[in-house]
């Protein structure tokens, strides 16, 4: 043992005698407070003193302490840290006195969070000395999923002492989750020491299942020291998730090491999420290095929306470090879906340092679809650190463009969540053309924080038509948070063509998120039949 170590468990000694020194003195008050007369009052403290016998009480250590009683104050205590803590204490001490009495003690408690603790506690210390005994128990002990991670703990500790031992006992584990923490452990432990040992016996495991389970965790290790081999083992041994899991760590760390390699491996994988992830770190380590390579490598890739998220990944890359480049090859790309995808991605990464280049590099593409896009970028780009300007600027876009409700919008969803007053006030000076999109950026992220304030202001708004769209999305993101707020509001508005809606739309939220109450609420309201069976789906 180390002097670290030694240090350490001398604390951990020192501060259990405080705690059941404590626990004792506790005790004697309370017995002092309820027993007075004479010979409570000549009555002496039996000494603390840490011995050795094989004879004592269940329920005492060496020194006379009742430790039952001392478990069962500190499980009387309310704060939860401090009755695990104390719990805890006085049970170890008592285990490394006299084993039995703490088991029996632990096998007598209810279920809960302290019983688990305590059967960790003296599985554990029981698995050192008598690792068969301690599984027998656990078997009948650990019923609960949590508990069932005993097994994590008694084969970690059996397999770093014998790994053949700990083979031998996992006869002694039932199936299921017990069987599965087991293996996972033992493999950790055998590939830690021994990595050919352990994928040969995971590889020779009889049980299908106990086998993937042995080599994913074995190659789960490997993945990070050798990542070409796991990937290899991998592809050879396993399928399904366990496969996809494996690729996936080992293809983050080859993409570390050896890009290249691990572009071919991600060029050969099957569609799939797995392959989506390993290529978005391949594109990223690539471009890293050099992004024509990337680009390259990304046309091998199957076309579609993964080809698209590779690029946007090495775009991320390219614009920090050579954004004119970046800017030129996108401008280049010929026109269609693509093109607008990568133009509106790479907009929004040159307007978060450079606006002003961004607007110039977007409005001088030669593509309208690709124009529209990265205008739209621009303005959800810049918003997110100035939010204001950028909506001020989209509004300065001309009234015929495309791009023109779109950026006031995406301007407007940032600006909402940092000052919804001002962005709803904005709304109010917009030209009744541009309201309609505009409303529906703010109306319900301002009613989200501040019902009152979001009602106010959509009466306030200068036609008809946008007051009304202002207070359905106010009141639809209402009822969706608060419905009987919601509800006792609209029925308390005068009645009409405005108040009918406003109910409709309180009754088709609330019937998506708790049928029986907005059921219970519509029997009691006074809607015409017909529409109340519309809502009702009658």
């Amino acid at each position: 043992m180390n002097l670290s170590a030694q240090r350490r468990k001398i604390f951990v000694v020192v501060t259990l005698l405080a705690v059941i020194t404590a626990a004792w003195f506790g005790w004697r008050r309370n017995f002092s407070a309820n027993n007075s007369g004479p010979s409570a009052q000549t009555s002496t403290v039996p000494p603390l003193v840490s011995t050795s016998s094989t004879n004592a009480p269940a329920g005492t250590t060496m020194s006379g302490v009742d430790m039952s009683a001392a478990l069962d104050q500190a499980l009387r205590e309310t704060d939860p840290r401090k009755r695990a803590e104390n719990f805890g204490s006085l049970l170890t001490l008592w285990f490394e006195q006299n084993p039995e009495g703490a088991l029996a003690y632990v096998r007598k408690m209810p279920q809960g969070a302290e019983y688990t603790e305590g059967l960790f506690i003296v599985l554990q210390g029981l698995g050192k000395s008598d690792p068969k005994r301690a599984l027998t128990l656990a078997s009948d002990m650990a019923t609960t999923r949590e508990q069932q991670m005993i097994y994590s703990a008694l084969f970690d500790q059996i397999a770093r002492q014998d790994v053949t031992s700990a083979v031998n006992y996992l006869e002694l584990v039932p199936a299921g989750e017990s069987r599965q923490n087991a293996l996972r452990a033992l493999a950790t432990s055998w590939a830690d020491s021994d990595m050919g040992a352990a994928l040969a016996w995971a590889e020779h495991l009889g049980d299908a299942q106990d086998r993937a389970i042995g080599l994913e965790t074995a190659l789960n290790i490997l993945a990070k020291q050798d990542p070409q081999r796991s990937i290899d083992l991998a592809q050879q041994f396993l399928s399904g998730e366990a496969l996809d899991r494996i690729l996936t760590l080992g293809l983050k760390k080859l993409a570390v090491d050896d890009p290249q390699a691990a572009s071919e491996v991600v060029s050969r994988m099957s569609a799939g999420t797995a392959q989506t992830h390993a290529a978005l770190d391949v594109a990223r380590a690539l471009a890293a290095q050099q992004p024509e390579t990337a680009l390259s490598w990304i046309k091998t890739l199957p076309e579609g929306e993964l080809q698209k998220l590779a690029l946007n990944n090495v775009l991320d890359l390219w614009s920090r470090k050579s954004p004119t480049d970046a800017a030129q090859y996108v401008a280049q790309m010929p026109k269609g879906v693509d093109q607008d995808a990568a133009a509106g991605h790479l907009a929004q990464n040159l307007a978060a340092t450079d606006p002003q280049a961004a607007i110039r590099w977007a409005q001088n593409l030669e593509g309208d679809s690709a124009r529209n896009a990265a205008l739209v970028s621009v303005a959800s780009g810049w918003a997110r650190e100035h939010p204001a300007t950028a909506a001020e600027w989209a509004g300065t876009l001309a009234t015929d463009s495309p791009a023109r409700a779109e950026a006031i919008k995406s301007a407007l969803s940032y600006w909402v969540l940092d000052d919804a007053r001002a962005a709803a006030g904005f709304v109010k000076a917009l030209p009744e053309t541009d309201q309609a999109s505009a409303i529906k950026a703010v109306a319900p992220a301002f009613a989200q924080n501040d019902v009152t304030g979001a009602l106010n202001w959509a009466q306030t708004l200068p036609t008809t038509d946008a007051r009304e769209l202002a207070m359905q999305q106010v009141i639809d993101r209402w009822a969706d948070n608060k419905p009987e707020e919601a509800a006792r509001w609209v029925l308390a508005e005068p009645e009409g063509t405005a108040r009918a809606e406003h109910l409709r739309t309180v009754a088709e939220v609330w019937l998506k998120t708790d049928p029986t109450a907005a059921r219970t609420w519509l029997a009691n309201v006074n809607l015409p039949t017909e529409t109340k069976a519309r809502l009702l789906g009658e």
